[in-house]
């Protein structure tokens, strides 16, 4: 179940306009070349942890983008971000968080690759696109420690 382009900014839209509601940090970013969400927080190892939902015109679906780095802004390794959530592990971690070029910013960000995406969204394929793309979030964000409040799914 692909999300259309418009779909995507809608479900982005709502999304932003909860969190401000729910007074969370998701900010929305709109440019030129698109527009995406961020959330950024630290944790308690002193890891900044920085989130983007960009749309994947390629899958037609959104992708979690994301960056992670010491206080001094020193970002992780490959490597590092594999141990960090090896504890996750229930597939191969080379197939699923892999580094590319972020299509907005033109930076390196660490991506959960979302070839396996359309594949999750058909299990809830019958339900509105707002709870497909929260059941998404919810399950890809939580895999590398997004925290996403239950207050998201209540209508």
């Amino acid at each position: 179940m692909a999300f259309t382009l418009d779909e995507f900014h809608q479900c982005i839209f709502d999304l932003y306009e909860q969190s401000k509601k729910l007074h969370d940090r998701w900010q929305l970013i709109e440019t030129t070349k698109g527009s995406y969400l961020i959330y950024s927080f630290i944790d308690t190892n002193c890891l900044k942890y920085e989130f983007h939902i960009v749309f994947s015109e390629s899958y037609s679906v959104p992708v979690l983008y994301f960056n992670i780095s010491h206080l001094d802004g020193s970002l992780l390794s490959l490597d590092d971000i594999w141990k960090l959530f090896i504890h996750k592990k229930n597939s191969n971690m080379y197939e699923t968080i892999t580094q590319q070029e972020h299509p907005i910013l033109h930076r390196p960000f660490f991506v959960l690759h979302p070839c396996h995406t359309e594949n999750l969204l058909r299990k809830v394929a019958e339900q509105s696109i707002k709870k497909r793309f929260l059941f998404w979030l919810s399950i890809y964000g939580q895999s590398i420690g997004l925290p996403l409040s239950v207050n998201y799914a209540i209508d």
